[in-house]
This record gives C-alpha cells, sequence and structure tokens, in this order.
C-alpha cells in the first residue's frame, strides 16, 4: 500500500515532474545559446525555457502540499501565463520598452508564495527540506547575479553571473537528491 500510494501520487502529476525536468534542461542549451551572442533574440530562448521550469515546480509544490487536483488544473494556466510573459517582454523590447513586469512576476511570486505554502500545509512526501534549499540556493545565485561586477573584482577570476548558475545548479542537486530520498507519509 506504501508504494502504491506513492506511485499514484507521482503518475497524478507526472506530467509536471517532466515539464519542470525538461524546462531545467533546456535552460542549459538556452542560456548556453545566450551566452554564445548575449542579445535579445538568443536572451528569448534562455527565458523561455525557465519559465517552463518556474511554472511545473510551483504546479509541483500546489500538488504535493495543498492538493493535486489543483497543482494539475493550475500546471497548463500557468505555463501559457509563463510563456506570455517572456513573448510580451520580447515584443516590448521590440518597441524599446523592454517590459519585464510580467516575467518578474512570473520568476518571483511563486518564490513568494512557496513559503507560506510550506509553512501551512504538510506535503505528502518527507525530506520537504530539498524545496526550502532549492529557494535559499536560488535567492542566493540571484544576489550574486545582482553584484555580477562587484563579485568580479572582488575574486578576480570568476563573475557573480557565472556564480549563479554554479548555486542554481546546487541547488538543483539538492533538490533532486532529495527527491530520491524521501518518503510518502
Amino acid at each position: 500500500m506504501y508504494i502504491t500510494n506513492s506511485i499514484v501520487i507521482l503518475d497524478d502529476v507526472r506530467i509536471s515532474y517532466l515539464l519542470f525536468f525538461m524546462g531545467v534542461t533546456l535552460v542549459a542549451f538556452g542560456s548556453s545559446y545566450y551566452h554564445l551572442n548575449p542579445n535579445n533574440e538568443t536572451l528569448l530562448w534562455d527565458r523561455l525555457p525557465m519559465t517552463i521550469a518556474f511554472m511545473a515546480l510551483f504546479s509541483l509544490v500546489v500538488s504535493e502540499f495543498i492538493s493535486i487536483k489543483i497543482g494539475k488544473n493550475i500546471l497548463f494556466p500557468l505555463l501559457v501565463f509563463g510563456i506570455i510573459s517572456v513573448l510580451y517582454w520580447f515584443w516590448s523590447e521590440l518597441g524599446g520598452a523592454g517590459d519585464l513586469r510580467l516575467y518578474v512576476l512570473v520568476q518571483f511570486l511563486p518564490i513568494l508564495i512557496m513559503p507560506i505554502i510550506f509553512i501551512f500545509f504538510k506535503s505528502s512526501f518527507s525530506l520537504v527540506i530539498g524545496y526550502w534549499l532549492l529557494m535559499l540556493f536560488y535567492l542566493i545565485a540571484k544576489v550574486f547575479e545582482y553584484f555580477d561586477l562587484e563579485v568580479y573584482e572582488l575574486l578576480g577570476v570568476i563573475s557573480g553571473h557565472s556564480l549563479k548558475h554554479i548555486i542554481s545548479a546546487l541547488g538543483l542537486y539538492i533538490l533532486i537528491y532529495s527527491f530520491e530520498r524521501r518518503d510518502i507519509k
């Protein structure tokens, strides 16, 4: 029964897991493409997979902590909204405005809501520390990104942006590690 319940929960949100890991994998390609030729056209391909990963992750958290049904039902609207936020930024960039408001909402609102979910709801699984650590590493990564030049001037060999990639990857590693070792409650 223990394994059956775990399999049922995982099967119900399989598409969310698939999209999350697909988004994370595609970030590697999109980010590489952007860094080979930094411009708004290549940045589009960096940001699109990130929104897929952000929205699928938020759907997973809602599924695990609040309701599988709600998590499944919000997945595709969140994905569509995330993709629209990037396309809207790109379209506005072509017009000279570069409006990032929707994209910032997609990137940071889940990060603000998830701790509330973690505190007030209980997960179906153990080892929720993986989610907490992912968020912590992501926030640290964003700080390094923000202070990109200052970090480079301080260290002299690596920039804050480069460290952002490493720290984000470590956060994902910790999440995957916790996924592999968790049990259903």
